[in-house]
């Protein structure tokens, strides 16, 4: 009679402790809600970082032609224009600076007032920084583009 020898069975893992299932699930639950948090946050930092260049008005007679809406972000029309003149910017091959003056900050209604002027506004600025132009109200893309074009014109 032959004896059968027990093999071995495999170690079982043991199942982890109700505290470390519970620590396991925060943990997952965290990794998740971050994971959902990240990609809102990068964006509002990217575009403080945007909104913060394009309201630096201080490129005006710096050496290079700029565009200067004045704007107000719960105005419609302002929205529009914007769109516009985006457009046409994104038309050209070298554009002018690109700058936005709110009128809800102090900075931009103080920029309005110096140069009387309201909203739905579009101010061009020369390399020296002399107002060339004005454009007021809703102006189609195209208008834009020309007058973009014409102020970069006269600094050739």
């Amino acid at each position: 009679m032959k004896k059968h020898q027990k093999t071995p069975s495999p170690q079982r893992k043991k199942a982890p402790s109700p505290p470390a299932k519970k620590m396991m699930s925060l943990v997952k639950k965290a990794l998740i809600v971050l994971a959902f948090l990240a990609v809102p946050i990068a964006w509002l930092i990217a575009n403080e970082h945007t909104a913060r260049e394009a309201s630096d008005l201080s490129v005006i007679g710096s050496g290079t032609p700029v565009a200067v809406q004045i704007h107000d972000h719960s105005c419609p029309l302002c929205q529009r224009l914007k769109a516009n003149a985006e457009d046409a910017l994104a038309q050209m091959d070298t554009p002018p600076a690109w700058r936005i003056a709110d009128i809800n900050t102090t900075k931009g209604a103080d920029f309005a007032s110096q140069h009387g002027v309201g909203h739905v506004t579009i101010l061009l600025f020369d390399a020296q920084g002399n107002r060339q132009e004005t454009i007021e109200g809703v102006t189609s893309a195209n208008s834009l583009r020309d007058a973009f074009e014409k102020l970069l014109a006269a600094q050739r």
